[in-house]
């Protein structure tokens, strides 16, 4: 009686699984995700033989008629047949330092696709018989390229498949092959149900921008702009005449573009806002801005502060203080165009790549500095008690070892790498060690030199200090009298990769971790901070940071 009921129940569980209704979010997820699994896992269609977005867009047109998960099975079952498994063969994985953080397959469940789909997919998941025509890894500089994303002919924003194309398309190219995915605020595959219904529902092109730069926020990376013309010619018509720098939850006017205009609204350098349309400017931050533009962390959001009077209408309500200290509710005109008139500034740049600001203390602004001049500057402060080095900006004639040759006492590594394994989808190589380090290690500074800096070395840093400048951040970091002040940085360390969109536009992510030789990761987390500057918008001092940097220069020497 026990095998009949046995029996009665698994005819019962079958029958109820092959009736089970599918729901339109979750069709096209199944279709994305098993897409996205044979076009960097199965040996054929990885050589870039198939017209890979073309067929993505004829399975979605296949699968409109299908309602239950049985015949979605079977649709998925046909679509591989027609590239065929012949030629898997089991992964081998040799190196020694294998990272796993980014592995996450668990979508492949027998109780959603059945076993016989379901081995089908994980035979294909096991596969280590990859090619690299949609993803290859640099074997020198260990840089992933998605060099053969060309975009799809003839996308149309208004045609379902085509929306799903791209965010499948990028989707999957993220799952597979960032290796800073493990980071995100959001685990990435929790992000699809979501994301896959925001793309089905969209009906505008304003819209469908909106998503896409809401779902490449989603990234947490400060390498990840995304600039779009028609959020910018639609939501963000209209600026305002001057500038503002945020400091803590305030906003401090730091520039006057149009002396007219700003005086029009009674705007004077040094006020300070600390509303927009009453609420605070962290709030206003976190629900304009951090939607539309990817950020490591909350310190670079603040960077893109002046995006909150980038407006749709031609004038904003904003609370704001006065130099006298007398504060305002007050609507302020913001204007589609308009000419500089007398620009004025709060802190007029530097001019001088170095100077002596005391007799023993050295400072040298990194930003237009040459080798040549770096060379002449050492040769004259190599007795100075003090050098402060600013990196508040992009270095743009300096390269990875220019300075550690003069900080070094000899060389030394100075950076820790996670990078993606070649060919081998989601595994990444911790530490990743560089083929040509008998020649020439990228990832060490310095050189043997008994006649290094001796003096105390701080370091300045802010949020701009992002990309390249955090890269030599840190080789300047490992200079042995070497103190970092300032705020949280970029968190964005490492190269940039390109990824092309089946509409064209691109997208970008930070293609390498980074990390410190004692493991301390950088990405997101930016440069590690020894002293942090307290700025204060009231009374600001725009020589904070150089007042700092003297006074711990003087503790030292004490």
């Amino acid at each position: 009686m026990k095998k009949i009921f046995f029996c009665l129940f698994l005819l019962s569980s079958s029958h109820l699984f092959s009736n089970t209704k599918i729901s339109e979010i979750q069709k096209y997820k199944q279709i994305g995700l098993v897409w996205g699994l044979l076009k960097y896992h199965h040996p054929e269609i990885s050589k870039g033989k198939y017209d890979w977005d073309s067929e993505f867009v004829k399975l979605v047109d296949k699968a409109e008629g299908v309602e239950n998960q049985e015949a979605m099975n079977d649709l998925l079952l046909d679509f591989i047949s027609r590239f065929g498994t012949d030629k898997l063969k089991a992964k081998k994985i040799n190196s020694e330092k294998i990272f796993l953080k980014n592995l996450d397959y668990a979508w492949i469940d027998s109780s959603v696709f059945g076993d016989k789909l379901t081995k089908t997919l994980v035979e294909i998941k096991e596969n280590g018989n990859i090619n690299d025509y949609y993803a290859s890894v640099n074997k020198l500089a260990k840089n992933i390229s998605f060099e053969n994303e060309k975009g799809f002919k003839d996308f149309d924003y208004s045609i379902k498949s085509h929306r799903m194309l791209l965010l499948y398309s990028f989707w999957n190219a993220t799952q597979y092959w960032n290796v800073n995915k493990y980071l995100m605020d959001t685990k990435w595959s929790d992000n699809l149900d979501s994301m896959t219904k925001e793309f089905l529902d969209c009906k505008t092109d304003l819209e469908f921008e909106i998503i896409k730069s809401n779902l490449i926020t989603k990234l947490n990376d400060s390498h990840s702009y995304y600039g779009s013309r028609t959020i910018f010619s639609t939501l963000y018509k209209y600026k305002p005449a001057f500038s503002i720098k945020a400091v803590n939850d305030s906003l401090l006017i730091d520039a006057v573009y149009n002396k007219t205009l700003a005086k029009k609204d009674d705007i004077e350098l040094g006020d300070i806002i600390v509303k927009i349309n009453n609420k605070s400017i962290s709030s206003c931050l976190h629900d304009k801005v951090a939607p539309m533009i990817s950020v490591s962390n909350s310190t670079f959001l603040r960077r893109w502060s002046p995006w909150l009077f980038y407006n749709d209408k031609d004038s904003i309500n904003v609370d704001i203080i006065k130099k006298n200290g007398t504060q305002l509710n007050k609507y302020i005109h913001l204007y589609n165009t308009y000419k500089k008139e007398e620009p004025v500034y709060l802190v007029t740049p530097k001019k001088n790549k170095w100077s002596y600001i005391q007799p023993d203390v050295a400072y040298v602004n990194l930003d237009q500095i040459t080798k040549k001049e770096l060379d002449s500057v050492f040769k004259q402060i190599s007795k100075t008690k003090g050098l402060i080095l600013d990196l508040r900006n992009y270095p743009k004639n300096i390269s990875i070892n220019d300075l550690p040759g003069f900080l070094y006492p000899e060389r030394k590594e100075f950076i820790k790498i996670l990078a993606p394994l070649p060919n081998i989808p989601s595994y990444g190589e911790y530490a990743a060690e560089s083929p040509l380090k008998l020649i020439m290690d990228p990832f060490k500074a310095g050189q043997n030199n008994p006649d290094y800096y001796k003096g105390k070395v701080i370091l300045l840093v802010n949020r701009t200090t992002q990309s390249n400048a955090e890269f030599i951040g840190m080789a300047i970091q490992q200079s042995p009298n070497c103190i970092t002040i300032g705020e949280q940085t970029a968190g964005s360390v490492l190269n940039i990769v390109e990824y092309i969109m089946p509409d064209k536009t691109k997208a970008d992510f930070t293609g390498r971790g980074a990390f410190y030789p004692n493991g301390e990761g950088v990405q997101r987390n930016g440069l590690h901070i020894d002293h942090y500057v307290k700025e204060s918008a009231k009374n600001y001092d725009p020589e904070l940071y150089v007042k700092e940097a003297i006074r711990l220069i003087e503790k030292s020497s004490i």
